[in-house]
């Protein structure tokens, strides 16, 4: 007996009809790794604009930071000018408070106080100390005369008195009035700290204002650039 087996009985097994499907699956593979790529890196145009932005607004940052600087700066230097505009104002006030003071003296001359004391005293209390050119401190000559008026205001307590400082014509108003006031504080640190009551000693400036000698020579400078006393309280 014979049995007939059709064609449509089995599923073919034939290696070339499975062969058609390998390329789909290898190119969807391929697509899908391809599509990953694409997710991680961007395309090459895209870095070039991200990066110009980045310094646009760094070149935006630093610029911010120069302009601050600069504005800071010229506020500073508007301060300092500031500063030394009040300082000139208050210096030309002062150079103008002595001119005043100056001429009242001239038109009226206060009378002097009596100091009580004897005349060999009087002399020594009355002695200029005299200063070196732009300078405020006290030459040997100049502590020599101190010591005698300090024995005389040791001998006579109640004795007070003011110390005036003077310059020669070189300068500015400005300068030389300074330079008189500490040269009268110079006079007054001698003799409080060798046991004078700092209050018996009163200091001011004339600056350039009060010549002795209204020369113009070294000789006339020489005898402008002083410190003078007068008393203020006598001994009774």
């Amino acid at each position: 007996m014979t049995i007939a087996v059709g064609l449509n009985d089995r599923q073919p097994c034939d290696p070339c009809r499975a062969q058609p499907r390998r390329p789909l699956r290898l190119a969807a593979l391929a697509f899908l790794l391809g599509a990953a790529a694409c997710s991680r890196t961007p395309p090459p145009g895209a870095a070039a604009p991200r990066a110009a932005a980045d310094s646009v607004a760094g070149a935006a940052r630093r610029d911010s930071v120069a302009v601050a600087a600069r504005r800071d700066s010229l506020s500073a230097v508007a301060r300092r000018d500031s500063a030394a505009a009040a300082v000139r104002s208050d210096s030309a006030a002062r150079v103008d408070s002595v001119r005043a003071q100056v001429q009242r003296d001239v038109v009226e001359e206060p009378a002097p106080v009596r100091s009580g004391l004897d005349s060999a005293s009087s002399v020594e209390l009355s002695a200029r100390v005299f200063f070196e050119y732009n300078r405020s401190d006290l030459t040997e000559a100049s502590v020599a005369v101190l010591e005698r008026k300090l024995r005389v205001l040791q001998r006579a307590p109640r004795l007070a008195i003011q110390v005036a400082g003077h310059c020669d014509e070189r300068g500015s108003d400005e300068y030389n009035l300074a330079l008189g006031e500490r040269r009268a504080a110079s006079v007054k640190r001698y003799l409080v700290e060798h046991g004078i009551a700092e209050g018996r000693i009163g200091v001011m400036s004339y600056g350039e204002e009060r010549p002795f000698d209204p020369g113009h020579t070294d000789g006339a400078w020489a005898k402008n650039r002083r410190a003078e006393f007068t008393v203020t309280e006598g001994v009774r």
